[in-house]
């Protein structure tokens, strides 16, 4: 039976050749607004602190230093729930469980919602413990910081319900909704803080509360996608998605993340406080300089990283173990490129990026941080092994080491070295001590990867048993990238139906699925005379025959357009979606990361 794909070489040789560059587009499109809406939204607190160094001064900086441990606190509840929530829905996706995604969406907008508006409250009950907790001791500074808290917990919750839906949104392909939402976040930051200083004359109240107000605005342009019109949104929000065991779950798959970002507050906490002990001026507003700084660059590590968590639980719901390695390699490739270019511009230009931010007139603020900046970044590089291999262990769902390597990364291994090295040389220990952390991370995830099962340390990296995946004979993976293309589909699918041991009934009905598919593909996916690509997998599991496609085309429910046709009594239409709708034991379809995305069980 071999013979009967062995006949299609040439089609499969063709098809292979174009599939990594099917999902390189995708990866890329994921990526860039991962990128945009990382950058835009850091550039308004970026401007916001230049604001602050030249015209409020240093003691506006020190505020922004001892408060960036909070805000890291604070988006401690939107990051675990929005990365648990994409952890759970994307494997959902991937296996075709879309009303269980639909559940989970519903319960992380409930938890989110619940968590942020307690917080906010408690933090606000108790803010000037907060505040000296943080280490503004002196009474002014502390009397600002206090200032800064109250104006930001009014946009709090706003900013994690964003935080959350964002994921949802990108799944669903809307990167230009998503960056158009940041850029206004951008705009109102800016516009705000340039109202506060040059017309209010404001202090630090009317800069945290011009913060809030860019978390509200844009809450309200992304709730009201998924409140929009009936089928605009593949997930709908209903309480009967709500359950403890449920919110539970997403809160446990997202720990690791939340831990990151609880262990930088703490982390920071505990170094602002031994910089502070060293009783020397400027070590915290120069550290919380190359913070901010880090922040507008952090997603040269983060953009790659995320989208790798986003993609990975997808193809491990689908069992797709060639384009598993395939995102892991994209992703480190990437982020290594980017981070090299980013420590080599903050390297180069640490003296002017510390003039940006600080007033001219204080010489040794200027020097500390620019030196602050020449060594830490000096880390940047190792961030994109770190957090590649802290995101794709969430997607793996090793979430007991996750979450102690998430802990290390800021925190269990960072406050330690630091405080041996400021023990050693002075000062300049905490600068070195980034670089130092990062590298004993990265080492220690080359160790954990090398432990696993294996023979070859790309099968390693999977993190996965080896039994995980469908064989190479049980599956075919195939790209079209022209209407002829598809038509080969067909032929290849009786083939493989044949190879699996169907008779040759069964065998000429799933190539009749695939064959009316590929017809009604062609028809609406290369309508519009643009280059496209459809990607087609079939797979022999479990006794049955399975054809997952996914395309770059326009959107196209195949589900909602088979009941629209039927409604019409397009009697001519009606006919070959009848043949996939009536002999497919199930046809499930979702729109995912900018792709039509259906799985054909039969």
């Amino acid at each position: 039976m071999r013979k009967n794909i062995k006949d299609h070489n040439q089609s499969k040789e063709h098809f292979k050749n174009t599939d990594n560059r099917f999902l390189h587009k995708l990866f890329r499109k994921a990526e860039i607004s991962y990128t945009v809406s990382d950058i835009t939204k850091a550039i308004g607190p970026m401007i916001g602190t230049m604001f602050i160094g030249k015209y409020i001064g240093t003691d506006g900086l020190t505020v922004m230093g001892y408060v960036a441990p909070l805000i890291m606190l604070f988006e401690l509840i939107g990051t675990a729930v929005s990365s648990g929530s994409r952890n759970k829905v994307s494997s959902l996706i991937g296996a075709g469980e879309l009303e269980e995604a639909d559940r989970a969406f519903s319960a992380s907008v409930i938890t989110g919602a619940c968590l942020s508006l307690f917080s906010a409250f408690l933090v606000f009950v108790f803010c000037s413990f907060v505040s000296l907790t943080l280490g503004a001791r002196d009474p002014l500074i502390h009397e600002a910081t206090m200032q800064y808290i109250y104006g930001y917990l009014i946009g709090f919750p706003f900013f994690t319900m964003t935080r959350i839906l964002t994921p949802y949104l990108q799944m669903e392909g809307q990167y230009r909704r998503v960056n158009a939402v940041s850029i206004l976040t951008t705009l109102i930051d800016i516009i705000g803080d340039v109202f506060v200083i040059f017309v209010l004359h404001g202090g630090m109240f009317g800069i945290g509360l011009v913060t809030s107000l860019g978390y509200v605005v844009p809450f309200f342009v992304d709730a009201a996608f998924f409140a929009g019109r009936k089928n605009r949104s593949a997930f709908r929000f209903t309480l009967n998605g709500f359950s403890l065991k449920r919110c539970a779950e997403i809160l446990r798959l997202g720990a690791p993340a939340g831990i990151v970002k609880g262990s930088n507050s703490l982390g920071g906490v505990a170094i602002n406080n031994m910089l502070t002990s060293m009783n020397q001026m400027y070590l915290v507003a120069a550290y919380g300089v190359f913070s901010q700084i880090t922040v507008f660059f952090r997603s040269s590590w983060y953009a790659p990283a995320d989208t790798l968590h986003a993609f990975a639980g997808v193809f491990i719901g689908e069992e797709d173990k060639d384009s598993l390695k395939e995102i892991q390699k994209t992703s480190l490739y990437h982020a290594l490129i980017y981070t090299g270019i980013v420590t080599v511009f903050l390297f180069s230009s640490a003296d002017y990026l510390a003039s940006v931010f600080l007033k001219s007139g204080d010489p040794q603020g200027l020097r500390l941080t620019a030196e602050c900046i020449r060594v830490s970044c000096l880390s940047l590089p190792f961030h994109s092994i770190v957090y590649n291999f802290n995101n794709y262990l969430m997607s793996a769902k090793k979430l007991r080491f996750c979450s102690f390597y998430s802990f290390l990364i800021e925190c269990g291994t960072f406050v330690p070295i630091t405080f041996l090295l400021l023990r050693i040389m002075g000062y300049h220990g905490a600068w070195a001590s980034k670089p130092a952390n990062m590298l004993i991370l990265s080492l220690i995830a080359i160790l954990y990867v090398s432990l696993q099962e294996g023979r070859a340390f790309r099968d390693k990296m999977l993190l996965l048993p080896e039994s995980f995946g469908i064989s190479k004979e049980d599956e075919l993976a195939m790209t079209a990238s022209s209407a002829a293309d598809i038509e080969d589909l067909s032929h290849l699918a009786v083939a493989f139906a044949l190879d699996h041991g169907a008779d040759k009934k069964r065998a000429l009905t799933y190539g009749l699925i695939t064959e009316e598919l590929s017809a009604v593909l062609k028809d609406h996916g290369f309508a519009d005379g643009k280059p496209h690509n459809i990607n087609a997998r079939l797979v022999a599991k479990d006794g049955d025959l399975i054809v997952r496609v996914r395309d770059d085309c326009k959107p196209f429910n195949l589900t909602e357009y088979y009941e629209l046709i039927r409604d019409e009594q397009d009697k001519e239409k009606e006919i070959s979606l009848s043949i996939i709708m009536k002999m497919a034991k199930d046809v499930k379809y979702t729109a995912a990361f900018g792709a039509n995305n259906l799985i054909i069980r039969f």
